[in-house]
């Protein structure tokens, strides 16, 4: 063996070494990387633990009445950001009682009014959709949902819903005024004017709606002919 051969194999002994230490550095360097990010998901999952809610140390009426009176709060708030943060604390009390009675109606619902307050159409549905999907006979669900289409002057699925909640035996006179609207949208004088009556029945104080039933049944008469048909006779 030459002296030229010997040198070349102690090179690649070293090598071969270096190569052996460099493994076993990364071998250590990822166990110590793999035992943090383990225990820190521990961690984080006993964090949580301390995060979970007793929903059953809530008390449903006394969080009921908290959530309606700062929605009526909302509704009497003189300023945008005073409307903005009592609908937020209402929408987390009402989000509370989801929690302790899934099966009531009136929270969801609640929840679906707020976030159609707010402009968030997709929450908006999703919460009156679960109502509904609770109880599809709830008469409040459905006028609040044709409420929220009828705002976005989606006419057709308005109606539909302020109808079936009228099926429902819901008796508000501004249901019947918004379904007379959108009848008359739809040029059908005759049902809208007999919506309109229904409701001025339900508010007599309604003078505006008084005035638009005398106006209907004008231009139904201008349109029948029947003042035409008069004068000729």
């Amino acid at each position: 063996m030459t002296f030229h051969s010997i040198i070349m194999i102690i090179n690649l002994s070293r090598q071969h070494q270096i190569y052996k230490l460099a493994l076993l550095f990364t071998l250590i360097f990822s166990f110590i990387v793999i035992t943090n990010l383990l225990s820190g998901c521990v961690y984080s999952q006993e964090e949580n633990k301390n995060l979970v809610v007793d929903y059953s140390k809530f008390n449903n009426e006394s969080t009921k009445n908290n959530a309606d009176n700062l929605f009526q709060m909302a509704l009497n708030s003189q300023t945008d950001e005073e409307r903005a943060d009592y609908l937020k604390q209402s929408a987390a009390q009402y989000f509370i009682l989801t929690n302790i009675d899934s099966s009531d109606t009136y929270s969801y619902i609640q929840l679906g009014r707020i976030y159609d307050m707010q402009g968030n159409d997709e929450y908006a549905k999703a919460y009156f959709y679960r109502a509904l999907g609770i109880n599809y006979k709830d008469a409040d669900a459905n006028s609040y949902f044709g409420d929220f289409y009828y705002k976005r002057k989606q006419f057709k699925k308005a109606l539909e819903y302020y109808q079936k909640s009228i099926s429902y035996q819901k008796n508000d006179a501004k249901i019947y005024k918004n379904v007379g609207h959108i009848y008359e949208r739809f040029g059908d004088l005759p049902r809208a004017n007999n919506y309109y009556k229904q409701s001025l029945e339900l508010n007599p104080q309604d003078s505006e709606l008084r005035l638009k039933i005398n106006e209907a049944i004008r231009e139904e008469y201008d349109k029948s002919g029947y003042y035409k048909r008069r004068l000729k006779n």
